[in-house]
């Protein structure tokens, strides 16, 4: 079954797509899960889910070498791109249910043709969870969707469950949708606040206030921050 979409990912580039889209686009065009992509680029699995969830926006030089090279970019390029966030989406939940609709597809004949798992498609359309790159390739070749549009509606997802925020479709490339972030995730401000307190030794109390004031996603998209940083030395 052919797909609409057969460029590689520098093709696609001229759309001022963000790195996390390029890189999770390109990951589905070679089939290959995110952990299998990384190790080709030679960057660890981690920093390249960052990446994708949009929360490294200072790469190393030696890492922009290599998703420059990947993307056929130059780095300035991919340096820039790393500033830039994912457009609004539906969340894949809701998208993936919708589509389904469109094409005529039951839960049964889509785990036939793609084969992946009931089990798996019923966590995807709980929203539970997200399919790795090479099971978004299946479902976009299956589903006859164009394999970007499945790759930005999966990344702002992943943005929007890491506390990240996304561009509404109108908006300017600095401002932000206050809409676009996920009801009771928030958006990166408290998170924000807790690294800066941090890094200014602030008191333990204080450091606790904001704490708790994080969502339980922001914490744990915060506690990914600090163990990247920590991993790179």
């Amino acid at each position: 079954m052919s797909e609409v979409v057969t460029n590689p990912a520098k093709d696609v580039a001229s759309a001022e797509q963000p790195l996390s889209v390029l890189l999770f686009h390109a990951a589905m065009k070679q089939e290959v899960a995110l952990s299998e992509f990384a190790k080709s680029l030679g960057i660890g699995a981690l920093s390249l889910r960052q990446f994708i969830a949009g929360q490294t926006q200072r790469p190393r030089g030696r890492t922009l070498e290599l998703l420059a090279k990947e993307l056929s970019m130059t780095v300035d390029e991919v340096r820039q791109r790393t500033t830039l966030r994912p457009l609004a989406a539906p969340r894949f939940d809701e998208w993936l249910e919708a589509k389904m609709k469109e094409k005529h597809f039951s839960r049964a004949k889509l785990t036939r043709e793609t084969h992946i798992s009931d089990g798996a498609l019923r966590n995807y359309l709980s929203g539970q969870t997200l399919p790795d790159s090479d099971q978004s390739q299946r479902l976009a070749e299956v589903l006859e969707i164009e394999s970007l549009e499945l790759a930005q509606v999966l990344v702002a997802d992943h943005t929007v469950r890491s506390g990240g925020q996304t561009l509404s479709p109108t908006a300017g490339s600095g401002d932000g949708d206050p809409n676009a972030t996920a009801a009771g995730l928030g958006n990166r401000s408290d998170e924000a606040r807790l690294l800066n307190a941090a890094n200014q030794g602030n008191d333990e109390e204080r450091l606790l206030s904001l704490w708790n004031k994080l969502h339980p996603q922001g914490r744990r998209a915060t506690l990914i921050y600090i163990a990247g940083l920590l991993a790179e030395g």
